[in-house]
């Protein structure tokens, strides 16, 4: 006696596969949402540690490290007569559990020599590529990195005007100090001169201090969030200045400035062959790089050390009062 058994007919098959397609689109973008969630969460978290590492930082010495010490990419002298393009962030290492990382510079010594983008008057100490600063640039740290940005972390920071050294590739950064990035990168020492209304809390070879950030420690930007791609100069390094790596400025004059911007007013489209096409998650210049690819703004780690994410319609004048600790106005977070 033959059984007749049932089987699913084409039509039945395709009907199927139809439903199981709408429901993987309706679930996908709530996975990548909550991927996204994870990954912001993940970056603001490697944020608060560099806030509460400079507050460990001026515990100990009572001011915040420079952003930059013997900077060679601004014209005019160095201080003392001597290039060495490190990075404030490395000051940052002992207090973050990478004291062993820290204990293998040679902090007497040049960090990067950027041999094509030197302006700077003075001697450049040692050579970071026998000194081992040139190798220790080549790490990737996780602390350093923000998991949304797809850009990878090294490949952009080679050459005589990025890279540490000949042959070594730097590892970047997404964070960095606020600075203001046109005048560190146009005059050496020009935070020194700067009118109080316009300083940041960060400059190359000055150590401010907590008081003098007169606007309130919960009303300044400390740290910015950036990408690990600029399209006009490359990025930002997280042991060594080279060429037009000043730091985050988020806001550069009203015109120019923001965040999120992938392109910008002052860069015509067509100075490039074939034209610019602004790509969401490549901050278009090193004098506009607070950015990242987290939809609708960025990251920000102020001077109590806690981390606000600052959307990216925030208006200038606002934007402007959070990037100056003196200027006398204090604003509300939005």
């Amino acid at each position: 006696m033959f059984v007749k058994r049932r089987a699913f007919t084409l039509v039945e098959l395709l009907v199927v596969i139809a439903i199981i397609g709408i429901l993987v689109g309706l679930l996908l973008p709530a996975v990548q949402a909550a991927r996204e969630a994870a990954r912001r969460m993940q970056c603001g978290n490697n944020m608060k540690q560099l806030g509460l590492a400079l507050h460990n930082y001026v515990d100990t010495y009572q001011k915040f490290p420079a952003s930059s010490r013997g900077y060679s990419g601004c014209v005019g002298n160095a201080v003392n007569g001597e290039i060495k393009n490190a990075s404030g962030l490395v000051a940052l290492l002992p207090y973050i559990e990478l004291q062993n990382v820290y204990d293998q510079f040679n902090h007497d010594e040049a960090f990067a020599v950027t041999s094509s983008g030197q302006r700077a008057t003075g001697t450049v100490i040692g050579d970071p590529a026998t000194n081992g600063n040139a190798a220790l640039a080549e790490l990737e740290l996780d602390v350093f990195a923000c998991p949304s940005d797809s850009n990878p972390v090294k490949g952009r920071l080679v050459g005589n005007h990025y890279g540490p050294a000949p042959g070594f590739s730097g590892a970047a950064t997404n964070y960095d100090f606020i600075v203001a990035a046109s005048p560190e990168f146009g005059t050496c020492n020009s935070y020194a001169t700067t009118s109080s209304t316009t300083k940041r809390m960060f400059g190359g070879d000055v150590n401010t201090r907590m008081a003098e950030v007169i606007d309130g420690l919960t009303n300044t930007f400390m740290v910015g969030e950036t990408t690990r791609h600029h399209v006009n100069g490359a990025a930002l390094a997280w042991s060594y200045r080279g060429w037009v790596m000043t730091g985050v400025d988020p806001y550069y004059n009203g015109t120019n400035g923001g965040i999120n911007v992938w392109h910008q007013p002052w860069v015509h489209p067509t100075w490039q062959s074939p034209p610019f096409v602004p790509m969401r998650g490549r901050a278009r210049s090193w004098w506009v790089s607070s950015a990242s690819l987290h939809p609708g703004g960025c990251h920000f780690v102020m001077g109590d050390a806690s981390v606000q994410f600052i959307n990216e319609t925030i208006d200038k004048p606002t934007l402007l009062n959070l990037t100056v600790m003196a200027d006398g106005q204090v604003v509300t977070l939005p």
